[in-house]
């Protein structure tokens, strides 16, 4: 997120070149060409978002303790669920958004041939 789409504060620029492959090796020699400056700044960004983003799920995990304990007691005893399955479940403990609500599949109704 931070050298591949610039989103951090050191600026809204790509610091990776985009013929640059995924290879480690490749990202390594490019990583060799910045300044030590450029590096820790890019460390510290992408350690602020992380640490942000451990917080975040940490809040979500204490604020929904008892779905996530709901949901946890499903999945161990079928291993799986669907997406309606999670957000019946969620939902009887929180509200959940109208842009992240899916409607119930309705069967089309058959037709009948004379």
């Amino acid at each position: 997120m931070v050298t591949t789409f610039g989103m951090s504060e050191i600026g809204p620029w790509s610091l990776v070149d985009g013929s640059q492959s995924g290879d480690v090796i490749m990202r390594m020699m490019a990583r060799n060409s910045m300044s030590e400056k450029l590096a820790a700044d890019i460390d510290a960004a992408v350690k602020r978002l992380s640490d942000r983003a451990y917080e975040i799920a940490l809040s979500q995990i204490r604020n929904n303790r008892e779905a996530i304990d709901k949901i946890v007691e499903v999945l161990l005893e079928k291993e799986t669920m669907s997406g309606d399955e999670f957000r019946a479940i969620l939902s009887e403990f929180v509200e959940i958004p109208s842009e992240n609500r899916v409607a119930p599949a309705v069967p089309a109704p058959l037709s009948v041939s004379a």
